[in-house]
């Protein structure tokens, strides 16, 4: 092939992946194409939430932008919001967008406006965001047990207004 046909299977290929992301290349090697854009589509999220644990125990968040590139998570105690006990950030780094918490890192697989998928790096499941409506997010998640059969949970996030 030369070159002039490379520039435009470049091109298409770029073309059909600006949706989610991602560029996956003829030889497999995937390339993430998030920017700054992609947190900001994060922003449907800003503000602070109420859910339930699966414990049954309620649980207090809040998401902020600190700066273009990153999003921070703040879980509460109460819902008082003034202290925090837990937090998390999803950051723009060299392309792709990586969620931490702890020890626990996530890579974006898909950012668009009102949702959002994450592939665990070095954690034991997947996760996902999806606005239902202004005030309400469901959050999945989904992992492998013990005996490798894949296992989800939902939740959902209400607004705290």
């Amino acid at each position: 092939m030369r070159f002039g046909q490379w520039c435009i299977v470049i091109c298409v290929t770029i073309a059909n992946s600006a949706c989610n992301g991602m560029l996956r290349t003829d030889v497999g090697i995937e390339v993430s194409m998030f920017n700054n854009e992609s947190i900001r589509a994060l922003r449907f999220l800003e503000g602070r939430w109420s859910g339930q644990a699966p414990d049954g125990s309620a649980f207090f968040e809040e998401y902020d932008f600190p700066d273009v590139s990153t999003m921070r998570s703040r879980r509460y105690r109460d819902a008082s919001f003034s202290e925090a006990s837990d937090g998390s950030t999803v950051a723009l780094r060299d392309g792709e967008v990586i969620s931490t918490w702890g020890e626990f890192t996530w890579v974006a697989v898909d950012i668009r406006s009102g949702a959002a998928r994450f592939r665990p790096i070095n954690a034991p499941s997947s996760f996902s965001w999806n606005q239902v409506d202004e005030d309400t997010v469901e959050v999945n998640q989904t992992w492998n047990d013990e005996n490798g059969v894949e296992q989800h949970y939902s939740l959902i996030l209400n607004r705290v207004r």
